[in-house]
């Protein structure tokens, strides 16, 4: 019995001995690999000065703007259209003069459409008159209630004068209490119907302000409807868009058009336009109003979007800038150019000069500069661009300095060790 309690106790101490190795053993394990990742991580590439180039984070003015390719082209052509069909009922003016624009060129007869256009007019007046006509009824109504509530209180004023004249003269036994009972009941009488008379105004007032408010906007609705058809009629006269000189105009009485036909060419004399190519990325970024400028005989030229072209071809589209002042004097037409577009204002804001390392980093991060020779990565926010700078969201203050050429031997490392 002994000997059997003396071997528990043996195996009981290999036992912890084992287990104290074992727990050891992972101990060191898991020490050395934390050790060894934050060695992994904190790995340095060593990279010659004269390979890199090194760039500031600097503060300032940033616009977003691209560059597109544009063409010189004259500003020497306006199709006159027809807005209207009809056929040709007087010809104002001949061809190949001068017109100044808004000058009646040709007027187009369509009885059909101006059959239509007065069957509406008709209807919409007939519809403007029944409606003023409910807002005089409700506004007469207003005023009866109005008058009978007057009534109705003069009336209750005479008996209340009454009912207390016979309240004195009934606690003197001067009146007889049926006549008394039947003054009062009166005064209660009148006074109730004042009451109700009183409310029925107070909610008639509201209600007719709600229905003659919407009359008065329903009204104002046909009013604007009649307005187009106004105008649609006008549209059977053609009038010049453009001031300069009139070709291709050679209408005669009687002649057919259709609906948006050309009648007449008006050639302007003098000034330019650029035609310019805009990738299909940018669609929903420009818009006429817009600013751009390019560079001639070592002069900004100043210009403005006038139209927005939206059918893409070959992965762009078109839009036609205008010259803000006069265009130079040794334009010429067809002639090239490269053109600045301005998607944005002007804005103050952090800025990092474009280089190499977005294409290694894809503007995820830069290597920041210390002040012991290294080179540390940095994750940043990226937002606009324009031809010269990336703008800066996050990460970054002013002043800092960063490698700016390529990434592509230490994108993989943490930090770079310049010699």
């Amino acid at each position: 019995m002994k000997q059997m309690g003396m071997d528990k106790k043996i195996n009981k101490k290999k036992w912890d001995q084992t287990k104290s190795i074992y727990l050891a053993g992972t101990i060191a394990f898991i020490v050395l690999a934390f050790f060894g990742f934050k060695a992994i991580n904190k790995k340095t590439y060593k990279v010659n000065a004269s390979k890199i180039s090194i760039k500031k984070v600097v503060e300032g003015n940033f616009q977003d703007v691209i560059l597109i390719d544009g063409t010189i082209e004259p500003i020497n052509l306006v199709l006159v259209n027809t807005l209207e069909g009809g056929t040709v009922d007087e010809i104002f003016i001949e061809d190949g003069i001068m017109v100044e624009k808004g000058t009646p060129l040709v007027k187009l007869s369509n009885p059909a459409v101006e059959l239509g256009y007065m069957n509406q007019e008709t209807a919409i007046v007939e519809q403007i008159n029944n409606l003023r006509s409910l807002k005089l009824t409700l506004e007469k109504d207003q005023r009866d209630l109005t008058e009978s509530l007057i009534d109705s209180e003069n009336s209750l004023a005479d008996v209340e004068r009454d009912y207390k004249v016979d309240s004195v003269l009934f606690t003197k036994d001067v009146i007889a209490k049926n006549d008394y009972i039947n003054r009062k009941e009166s005064y209660k009488y009148l006074q109730n119907k004042r009451d109700f008379m009183n409310t029925n105004v107070k909610k008639s007032r509201v209600d007719n302000k709600v229905q003659i408010g919407q009359i008065n906007k329903s009204i104002g609705l046909m009013q604007r409807n009649l307005n187009l058809i106004h105008e649609n009629l006008e549209k059977m006269l053609v009038r010049a868009p453009v001031t300069g000189m009139l070709s291709s105009f050679s209408p005669v009485i009687g002649e057919s058009y259709q609906r948006n036909q050309n009648v007449a060419k008006i050639d302007v004399q003098s000034g330019f336009k650029i035609i310019g190519l805009v990738d299909e990325y940018y669609l929903s970024m420009v818009k006429p109003g817009q600013l751009a400028q390019f560079s001639f005989d070592g002069k900004l030229i100043d210009l403005k979007v006038k139209k927005v072209l939206p059918e893409v071809i070959n992965r762009r589209f078109e839009i036609e800038l205008i010259f803000v002042s006069d265009a130079p004097e040794s334009i010429t037409i067809g002639q090239s150019l490269q053109v600045r577009l301005e998607l944005s204002k002007a804005q103050r804001s952090l800025m990092i000069p474009r280089g190499n390392y977005f294409q290694s980093s894809g503007g995820q991060y830069v290597f920041i500069l210390d002040n012991e020779g290294e080179a540390h990565k940095r994750f940043i926010k990226l937002g606009n661009q324009n031809p010269s700078y990336y703008q800066v969201l996050e990460g970054l203050s002013e002043g800092e300095e960063f490698i700016s050429s390529s990434y592509d031997a230490y994108k993989n490392y943490e930090s770079v060790k310049i010699n």
